[in-house]
């Protein structure tokens, strides 16, 4: 029966996705976030699928939580335009030099 339901969900987000992008007229960034919102909505099912019905060891199942955690942020970053200034600002604090800083308190 949960099957059933799984499939049934499925199905029901399927059509909503196909009436969001191709029927119903709506402008560019709720097209956005609504997608975003469903992908998290099959995403979660996905992992609660695989937690559930896949026996494997504890730790595997925390590193897959982890990966498609981490990969699912990356996405919803993609999709509302932040990843490029997530990078940026990551290389920033990575690359940032304490010399360059030091002749700028000089000054």
């Amino acid at each position: 029966m949960l099957v059933l339901y799984f499939v049934l969900s499925l199905v029901v987000v399927g059509l909503v996705s196909w009436l969001i992008n191709y029927r119903i007229p709506l402008a560019t960034t709720t097209k956005t976030i609504l997608n975003v919102v469903l992908a998290l909505i099959l995403v979660g099912m996905f992992l609660w699928l695989i937690n559930t019905y896949i026996p494997m060891a504890g730790v595997i199942k925390v590193i897959l939580n982890i990966v498609v955690v981490v990969a699912t942020c990356v996405r919803v970053l993609q999709a509302v335009g932040l990843w490029d200034q997530t990078v940026r600002l990551w290389n920033n604090v990575t690359h940032y030099r304490m010399s360059a800083r030091a002749d700028v308190d000089k000054a």
